[in-house]
């Protein structure tokens, strides 16, 4: 499902990360794990391909993301990623259900709704379709995040420090949800992260 091979990344073109090689098969369960600064958030975004390296191969799908055209990355990371920020980045103005189907439409061009109600249930959101975002807890709104996420059946799903502001309970039930839904929606599922609590949840880590 997702391989990298002699990636570097640079900043600002002199400061560089290397990274391992890594391998991560179809359906694992993984973790990018390192302190702040070490570069894993960085690493999900090129994985992601919201950033381009400066050098290496990122292999997603059998596709190589790193020699995409621009146009081309943006719709098979829309065909094939499902991304759930650090912060949920939800539209203020608009309700519970209006973000899913606002997400699904920029990806897809078209809203399923069926869809979208299918995802509330499965996530426990349906009595939260009407409320506005700041009607809703983290932890709601971090449900909505990874319904948003996961509604086009991404073959790769990737979080980015989904419990690091979250207490013991609520980490667990996260990584449990991400987890779950993964396996419903056949995704493979990468976590970058700081939170050791992680850790053991996740069987194929990388360490930076």
């Amino acid at each position: 499902m997702l391989s990298i091979n002699s990636l570097v990344h640079s900043y600002n073109g002199t400061e560089k990360i290397q990274y391992p090689d890594w391998e991560v098969k179809k359906g694992d369960h993984s973790a990018i794990l390192g302190n702040s600064g070490s570069g894993k958030t960085t690493l999900l975004h090129i994985i992601g391909g919201l950033l381009r390296p400066h050098s290496g191969v990122v292999n997603v799908a059998e596709t190589d993301i790193s020699l995409l055209t621009q146009s081309a990355l943006d719709k098979f990371r829309g065909s094939h990623i499902g991304i759930v920020f650090q912060k949920a980045h939800l539209v203020s103005s608009l309700s519970v259900f209006e973000n899913l189907t606002l997400s699904q439409y920029l990806r897809k061009g078209k809203m399923d709704k069926k869809a979208v109600f299918e995802m509330m249930d499965e996530l426990g959101l349906a009595e939260l379709k009407s409320r506005k975002v700041h009607q809703i807890s983290q932890g709601q709104a971090q449900r909505v995040s990874i319904g948003r996420a996961l509604l086009n059946n991404p073959k790769l799903l990737l979080a980015d420090e989904p419990t690091a502001s979250l207490d013991d309970e609520n980490c667990e039930n996260v990584i449990r949800l991400l987890k779950s839904q993964a396996e419903i929606h056949g995704s493979t599922l990468i976590v970058a992260t700081h939170d050791q609590r992680v850790k053991g949840e996740l069987e194929n880590t990388l360490t930076l």
